[in-house]
């Protein structure tokens, strides 16, 4: 659901000068003292105030925030390669999963450093190039390109676009994937998201599709971590 929130201060005019402020206008001096008892008063009479005084000073503040929309326009960030300037080539087959190097660095220090050192590698390798007269001088690109190979392709294109809308959907096939890649990339709220899952999981009884889920990372400390993690909590609902 869109949220708006507004913090618009709301003023009476009408009590503004008894908090030291002026409306704008200010009524003319007593009639009596000024002319004679036959002239119709003009105490009601407004007329402007000197320009050297200060306005009234009124604080407005409207804050606005619709992330539904945002969120989903950032999840489409990954699926237009023209956009990105990371592309991570995932598994045995190298299907490219694209980011954004602003959002992957800014969202996970872990990624910030492994962008950083492929950018200095690709430097480095230009450098060699230009004193190896027989190679051709090879441009640098601003895009990076990054080999992950522990990962299932689905369960990174999840990660990656988690980090960059703050969403995903977590479900018994990819929660194992999605955990690791919270352990490995430091993405705190991902990896309490998914704990939270699995917990759920044990308690409503389905707790066995993990497990088919959390062997297929077992290679992933973390994935023999929530292997043990199951077993345990399993142990516990039973005891109860």
């Amino acid at each position: 659901m869109n949220r708006c929130e507004s913090t618009l201060a709301l003023v009476d005019f009408e009590q503004v000068e008894q908090d030291g402020y002026s409306s704008g206008y200010e009524s003319t001096p007593s009639d009596s003292e000024s002319s004679t008892s036959t002239q119709k008063p003009q105490s009601n009479r407004l007329i402007p105030i000197s320009y050297n005084r200060d306005p009234v000073k009124i604080k407005e503040k409207m804050s606005y925030r619709n992330t539904q929309a945002l969120t989903e326009q950032l999840k489409v960030i990954s699926s237009i390669p023209e956009l990105c300037d990371v592309t991570f080539e995932v598994g045995s087959e190298k299907v490219k999963v694209h980011g954004v190097k602003a959002i992957l660095g800014t969202r996970s220090r872990v990624l910030y450093n492994l962008i950083l050192k492929k950018q200095k590698e690709a430097e480095f390798q230009s450098k060699a190039d230009k004193k190896d007269k027989k190679k051709k001088t090879s441009v640098i690109s601003d895009k990076v390109t990054i080999v992950v190979k522990k990962y299932e392709q689905e369960d990174f294109r999840k990660i990656i676009q988690f980090i960059h809308s703050g969403s995903v959907d977590i479900n018994s096939s990819c929660v194992a994937g999605l955990l690791c890649g919270a352990l490995q990339f430091g993405l705190d709220d991902l990896e309490r998201a998914c704990w939270d899952f699995v917990n759920h999981s044990v308690k409503s009884g389905t707790i066995s599709k993990i497990v088919q889920s959390a062997k297929r990372y077992s290679h992933h400390k973390t994935g023999q971590q929530l292997l043990e993690k199951i077993f345990s909590l399993t142990e516990q609902s039973v005891d109860l």
